[in-house]
C-alpha cells in the first residue's frame, strides 16, 4: 500500500491533539504520575504495561511527572498504535550509557506531543519499522523539543542498514511499508555531536513504499549534520510539504563532510514531489536546500517565499540524476525566493538547478533575489539529452562573483539535440564578476534568449556572453 494523498497529513497537523486524544478512552490509557525511572506510576512502568496489553493506546504524563531521569532506554514493542502525551514533561537521557532515550519497534503508528527529550547518548527518539511491515507507518510529532542528543534527534528508520550511502542494495532495503511523518510546532536543536552524519530529524525509507514528510512551524538549528534529512531508497516517491520552517546553522561537526539545512536524497525508481513555503533555510555549513533525485523519476518541488542565504555552498541546489543517471524531468516554480551571500567555501551559485541525465528541465522563477554570492547568482543547466526551458521574471542578481544568470544547455557531449529557450523580463543584473547573463547552447540544437526590460550594468565580462544562442533585446 502506498500513500497517494496528503489529506491525512494536513488533517493530522491541524487536528492531532483532538483526534488522537479522543481515540483512547480512560480505560485504555495509562497515567505517568511519578518522575522516578521505575516503579509504580513511572514512565517505564507505563510502557511495560503497553507492551503487555495491546488495549493500552495512550500514555499520559501528569503534573507530578515533570523530568524523568532515565538510566536506560525505554522501548515500546507493542504492535498497537500509541500516543505519548507529555503534557510538558521531559525525558532526560544523560544517565543512559548507550542507546536512545525512547525506542518504538512494534510497527504501530506513534504520536508524541508536548514532550522534551534531551541529552541521550544516541538518538532522542527512534522509530524502527519492522522488516515485515506493510501499509503505512505514521509518526506524528506535535509540540516536541528534541535537544542535545548525541545521535540523531529523531530517527525514523525503514532501512536494513541506514549507514549505507548512494542507495546501495540490499543494505538499503527495508520493508514494503510506506513511511509518513508529520511534524508540528517542534524544535530540533544541537543534536548529533558524537559521530559524523547525525541529524536533527532523519527519516529513512527502503523497500517499495513511499516516504511522506509534512512539517509546519518547525525549527532545526545548530545540529551537527543536516537539520532535516530524508533518505528514500528502492521503488517509491518522496512527497514533501513544508511550511513555516526555520532551518539554520546546521552541519558544522565533520569538517571532512559538512552538511546541509534540509537534505532530500531519492535513489532508484521514484520522484521527489512537493513544496517548501514561507521558510528560512540559512547559515548552514553546506547547502541550504539540497534536493537530489537519482535514477528514474522526476524532481518537482516548488518554492514559495523561501530565504536561503548565508549558506557556505549553494543556497538552493536542485539536481536531477545527481549521482546515478536514469532519466526524469526537473520541473519547478519558485516565487519570492532569496539566495544571497552563499558560497564562502564552494558551490556554483546562490540558486543552482541542474538536470544531468535524460529528461527535460523546465523552470519558472519570479521575484528572485540572488545578491552577493561568492559564486554565481542563478545557474540553470541541462546536461545529456533534453531541453532547457526557463522563464525568469522580476529577478535581481547583483554583485555575485560569477555570472549573474547562467543558462547552459550542455548535453555533456551527446549527439542528440537539446534546445535552450529562455526569457528574462523586468530584471536587474548588475555588477557581477563575470557576465550579466550567460546563455550557452552546444550543437546540435538551437538556442533563443529574450531579454525584456533587463538592466545590465557594470558586469565585468559584459552584459551577455555565451555561444549558439540568438539573443533578442527589448528595451
Amino acid at each position: 500500500m502506498t500513500v497517494r494523498s496528503s489529506a491525512w497529513l494536513l488533517a493530522a497537523l491541524a487536528l492531532l491533539p483532538q483526534t488522537r486524544a479522543a481515540e483512547a478512552s480512560p480505560s485504555r490509557q495509562v497515567l505517568v504520575t511519578s518522575a522516578a525511572d521505575g516503579g509504580p506510576g513511572s514512565f517505564r512502568a507505563a510502557i511495560a504495561r503497553a507492551n503487555a496489553d495491546p488495549a493500552v493506546t495512550r500514555v499520559v504524563f501528569t503534573g507530578r511527572a515533570r523530568t524523568v531521569a532515565l538510566a536506560a532506554t525505554v522501548e515500546f514493542t507493542g504492535a498497537q498504535d500509541l500516543v505519548l502525551d507529555g503534557n510538558g514533561a521531559t525525558l532526560d537521557g544523560a544517565g543512559i550509557s548507550t542507546g536512545p532515550a525512547f525506542r518504538a519497534s512494534g510497527g504501530g503508528d506513534l504520536a508524541v506531543m508536548a514532550l522534551t527529550v534531551r541529552q541521550a547518548p544516541a538518538e532522542g527518539l527512534t522509530v524502527e519499522v519492522p522488516p515485515t511491515a506493510t501499509g503505512v507507518i505514521r509518526v506524528w510529532l506535535s509540540g516536541v523539543d528534541i535537544l542535545d542528543n548525541k545521535g540523531h534527534g529523531v530517527l525514523v528508520n525503514d532501512q536494513v542498514d541506514s549507514t549505507t550511502t548512494d542507495g546501495v542494495q540490499p543494505n538499503g532495503a527495508g520493508s514494503a511499508a510506506s513511511v509518513a511523518v508529520a511534524v508540528w510546532n517542534s524544535r530540533f536543536l544541537r543534536n548529533g555531536f558524537s559521530v559524523s552524519d547525525r541529524d536533527g530529524l532523519r527519516v529513512n525509507e527502503g523497500g517499495d513504499g513511499d516516504l511522506w514528510i509534512a512539517a509546519r512551524l518547525v525549527t532545526a538549528d545548530g545540529n551537527a549534520a543536516d537539520g532535516i534529512e530524508v533518505d528514500e531508497r528502492g521503488a517509491g516517491d518522496v512527497r514533501v510539504d513544508m511550511f513555516g520552517a526555520r532551518i539554520t546553522g546546521n552541519g558544522v561537526f565533520d569538517p571532512a563532510d559538512l552538511d546541509d539545512g534540509f537534505d532530500i536524497d531519492e535513489y532508484d525508481e521514484g520522484s521527489i514531489i512537493g513544496r517548501v513555503a514561507f521558510s528560512t533555510i540559512s547559515d548552514n555549513y553546506e547547502e541550504g536546500l539540497d534536493f537530489n533525485e537519482n535514477n528514474g523519476g522526476d524532481l518537482r518541488v516548488d518554492l514559495w517565499l523561501v530565504d536561503a542565504s548565508g549558506n557556505r555552498e549553494e543556497g538552493i541546489d536542485y539536481e536531477e540524476d545527481d549521482d546515478f543517471a536514469g532519466g526524469g524531468d526537473l520541473v519547478a516554480t519558485m516565487i519570492g525566493v532569496r539566495a544571497n551571500g552563499n558560497g564562502v567555501d564552494d558551490g556554483d551559485a546562490g540558486l543552482k538547478i541542474r538536470e544531468k541525465g535524460l529528461g527535460e528541465l523546465n523552470v519558472v522563477l519570479s521575484g528572485i533575489e540572488t545578491t552577493g554570492n561568492l559564486r554565481g547568482g542563478i545557474s540553470i543547466r541541462e546536461d545529456s539529452t533534453g531541453s532547457l526551458t526557463a522563464t525568469i521574471n522580476r529577478a535581481t542578481s547583483r554583485e555575485n562573483a560569477g555570472h549573474g544568470i547562467d543558462l547552459d544547455e550542455n548535453r555533456a557531449g551527446t549527439t542528440d539535440a537539446g534546445n535552450l529557450t529562455a526569457s528574462v523580463t523586468d530584471a536587474t543584473v548588475n555588477d557581477n564578476g563575470l557576465a550579466g547573463v550567460r546563455a550557452d547552447q552546444q550543437t546540435p540544437g538551437s538556442g533563443a534568449l529574450q531579454l525584456t526590460r533587463v538592466e545590465l550594468v557594470g558586469n565585468a565580462a559584459g552584459a551577455t556572453a555565451g555561444s549558439g544562442v540568438v539573443v533578442t533585446v527589448t528595451p
